[in-house]
């Protein structure tokens, strides 16, 4: 069975918070999705469990640089918390689902 969620995010970061948006389609146990962070979009691929617990892969692009990261944590459809890690640093995303354009609702299944 296929699922699609969408969440409105927010990366900490040591110099602040940073706000974005983050696309998931859920297929068996296995994600994919768009995060966008910084003005980019960049993909990711996963596995996800039953409860939520969830393991991606992917890229966030800054103006900078670009930094791969393994994020473990969980997705449900009423939140998001990740942790990533990259080469030199540990960053966590936190989110809430949001509602796309045509007014699609959320409702409280789990992933």
């Amino acid at each position: 069975m296929t699922k699609e969620w969408n969440y409105n995010i927010i990366l900490q970061t040591p110099i602040g918070k940073r706000y974005g948006t983050m696309s998931v389609m859920k297929i068996d146990e296995t994600i994919q999705g768009i995060l966008s962070l910084f003005g980019h979009a960049e993909p990711f691929v996963g596995t996800v469990k039953e409860n939520g617990e969830c393991r991606i892969n992917g890229m966030i692009r800054s103006l900078m640089k670009r930094n791969e990261y393994t994020a473990h944590g969980r997705i449900t459809s009423q939140k998001v918390e990740l942790a990533l890690e990259g080469k030199h640093k540990t960053l966590r995303i936190y989110g809430t689902p949001r509602i796309v354009e045509g007014g699609e609702s959320i409702d409280g299944e789990i992933l």
